[in-house]
């Protein structure tokens, strides 16, 4: 497919260019005590993405899919920390599709359910090997920016370590044309890769 510079720049405009403050207030899961300040200073930190011009990659003239997750280690809090922004009708859509039943996912009335079906997914379709073991990522919040919806999840009790594998498959059996992003710093280096359908694993090294 031809790299088209407006319809990345118009996907961009679209799904965000930098993270939210969290604000406890509007999230619509409760945070745990852990996350309060500390996950606020972390997305304060974060960057959406380095640039436009760094991910001119394929897109077709239809409508465009995308997800973008950010890792951080922190090492002073032992934690991978993680925020991930979907499009929130994609979201939506792909729940639906994986679990046979409507799904609104910013609804108050329903939002231990909410809470519950998206950690399954999450704990399915997005996953960390760190050094070679399995990092549990645990869920611990989530909220709407305009059209996306922004997770929050956290690894515990990780020391450092010098590699990573990142499973991404989010939303692919939604759509083929989904594209997913990651960005992962540790060691004060930040690293991306982007998956297409059907790939969905990456070895990082520092």
């Amino acid at each position: 497919m031809k790299f088209n510079t407006k319809m990345v720049a118009e996907l961009y405009e679209r799904l965000g260019k930098s993270k939210p403050v969290v604000d406890s207030g509007k999230l619509v899961v409760e945070k745990k005590s852990l996350a309060g300040s500390r996950l606020s200073s972390v997305v304060r930190r974060l960057f959406f993405l380095a640039t436009l011009g760094f991910w001119l990659t394929a897109f077709s003239a239809h409508p465009y899919y995308m997800s973008v997750t950010e890792f951080e280690y922190k090492p002073a809090e032992k934690e991978v920390q993680v925020a991930c922004k979907i499009f929130t009708d994609d979201l939506e859509e792909a729940l639906k599709k994986e679990y046979k039943r409507k799904v609104d996912i910013m609804n108050i009335s329903t939002k231990k359910e909410n809470e519950q079906l998206l950690n399954r997914y999450l704990q399915q379709h997005l996953r960390l090997q760190l050094d070679g073991k399995a990092a549990a990522l645990q869920m611990i919040g989530f909220e709407q920016e305009g059209e996306a919806v922004w997770i929050y999840l956290v690894t515990s009790n990780t020391t450092a370590f010098k590699s990573a594998v990142v499973f991404n498959d989010l939303l692919y059996s939604y759509r083929e044309d989904q594209l997913n992003i990651i960005h992962f710093k540790n060691k004060g280096e930040r690293k991306s890769h982007r998956f297409t359908f059907p790939n969905k694993e990456v070895a990082l090294s520092w």
